[in-house]
């Protein structure tokens, strides 16, 4: 009877001890298992330290110093370096480019004494009534100012004088002027001197290109009247501007005309409007400025 019981002590002390065995393993593999799962995590990390991707894109946000994501910030930075060398290298040449096409455009283009029109300028006009015409990209502009300046001043008296002018025309006018003078006692030269300040010598007119107009009698007087006054405030709204201003002469060579506008384009007569200039200010202030 004892020697039964003691063997059936020593079976279940050896069924414990297979289940403690058993248990230690599973706790063993388990650890082991945790332990190779977190293996090759930093501290605190929740991404693998190995991902190279989502360590770069972490460095634009977190500024993570790791050597690898220094190398490439480091080479971003270069790389804007040189992007910001290309795009004022660019910026300059569009500068330039701009310049080039202000100064080149047509509507702003300088005739005076020392600019006279181009032997190979050629260009196209439309009537601007029976007997006056202007150059055809700008006449519509023409039109709208005449026809709104009577309007809004209930019906002022403008009209265009005169406008177009082939060379033969141009050569007439300066030749009477110049008798007109030698008639007062001039000599020949004075005369000449005197007589281009108010009418170009032929070749170094506005009008031989059609961008120059001269509104009612072509006199001082004008300036007198509700057209001239809304003139010289709303003709830059059309492209025109007062080409010889007053206060100008030393820089037109040109005396006081305010009959006599000239058609730049309605960009460039804001600003020549804006900034007080003539037309030669202008163009230096595009060569230096633009």
């Amino acid at each position: 009877m004892y020697k039964r019981e003691s063997l059936s002590r020593r079976k279940r002390r050896l069924r414990y001890a297979r289940i403690r065995t058993f248990i230690i393993l599973v706790l063993i593999v388990g650890c082991s298992v945790v332990f190779f799962q977190n293996n090759g995590r930093g501290k605190n990390e929740q991404k693998p330290a190995n991902s190279y991707a989502i360590s770069i894109e972490d460095s634009f946000y977190s500024g993570n110093s790791e050597g690898v994501i220094e190398d490439n910030t480091g080479t971003k930075d270069m790389n804007t370096n040189d992007m910001g060398k290309e795009a004022e290298v660019d910026n300059e040449e569009e500068r330039e480019n701009i310049k080039e096409k202000s100064i080149d455009d047509w509507r702003i283009m300088l005739i005076n004494e020392d600019n006279p029109v181009p032997d190979d300028y050629t260009f196209e006009l439309s009537s601007l009534d029976e007997f006056r015409e202007f150059d055809s990209r700008a006449i519509d502009d023409l039109k709208m100012l005449i026809e709104d300046c009577r309007r809004e001043t209930g019906g002022a008296t403008i009209w265009a004088q005169s406008a177009y002018r082939d060379r033969s025309s141009q050569e007439r006018l300066y030749n009477n002027k110049i008798k007109q003078y030698m008639n007062s006692g001039m000599s020949k030269e004075e005369a000449e001197k005197l007589a281009s300040t108010s009418v170009s010598r032929p070749g170094t007119s506005e009008h031989e290109v059609g961008l120059a107009v001269d509104f009612n009698y072509a006199n001082v007087e004008f300036e007198n009247t509700k057209a001239f006054k809304w003139l010289a405030d709303n003709a830059h709204k059309y492209g025109f501007i007062l080409r010889y201003p007053e206060g100008k002469q030393s820089i037109t060579k040109v005396i006081y005309e305010p009959w006599h506008f000239r058609y730049v384009g309605k960009e460039h007569a804001e600003v020549i409007k804006s900034k007080g200039f003539c037309l030669e200010e202008y163009i230096e202030y595009l060569k230096n400025n633009s």
